[in-house]
C-alpha cells in the first residue's frame, strides 16, 4: 500500500471523479426557454424608439420581466428580480452590473413614479437589457 504508483493512481482517480462531479453540475439553461426568452427580447426593439411614451414604458417593464425570467432561469428559483440581482454580482464586470442596476432602478421609478422615459434612455436600457440577457443565458 506504500506503493507510489498506487497511491497516484487513487489520486488521479479521485480527481477525475471531482471533475465528473463538477460537470454535472453545471448550470445548464433549456435551449427552448434560451430562445423564447431572446425572442421575446427582440420583439421590444422597435417599441423602445417609439413616439409614444405608453409604449416605452411599458416595453421597460416588459425587458425587465425577461430580465427577471433570465435570472430565474439561471438561478433556478422564483425569486423576485431584485433578489437575483443581488445574486448576479459574479456574472457582470463590475461597470456592468452598475449600469444594469440603475436601469432596474429606472423601470422602478417608471412603474411607481411614473416616471417619463425618454427615448434615449429607452434605448440605453434595451442595450443593457441586451448585453444582460445574452451574458446570463448564454
Amino acid at each position: 500500500m506504500d506503493d507510489p504508483l498506487f497511491l497516484s493512481v487513487i489520486i488521479l482517480v479521485l480527481i477525475a471523479v471531482l471533475f465528473v462531479l463538477s460537470s454535472l453540475n453545471t448550470k445548464k439553461i433549456d435551449q427552448k426557454k434560451r430562445e423564447k426568452l431572446f425572442k421575446e427580447l427582440y420583439s421590444f426593439e422597435k417599441s423602445i424608439n417609439s413616439e409614444e411614451l405608453a409604449v416605452r414604458r411599458d416595453a421597460i417593464i416588459k425587458l425587465d420581466n425577461i430580465l427577471s425570467k433570465s435570472l430565474q432561469l439561471y438561478f433556478r428559483n422564483d425569486l423576485p428580480c431584485g433578489e437575483n440581482l443581488k445574486n448576479a454580482e459574479r456574472i457582470f464586470r463590475k461597470r456592468e452590473y452598475n449600469r444594469l442596476w440603475d436601469t432596474h432602478k429606472m423601470r422602478n421609478k417608471v412603474v411607481h413614479n411614473d416616471y417619463a422615459i425618454s427615448k434615449e434612455e429607452a434605448r440605453n436600457a434595451f442595450l443593457i437589457y441586451k448585453l444582460s440577457v445574452n451574458k446570463i443565458l448564454k
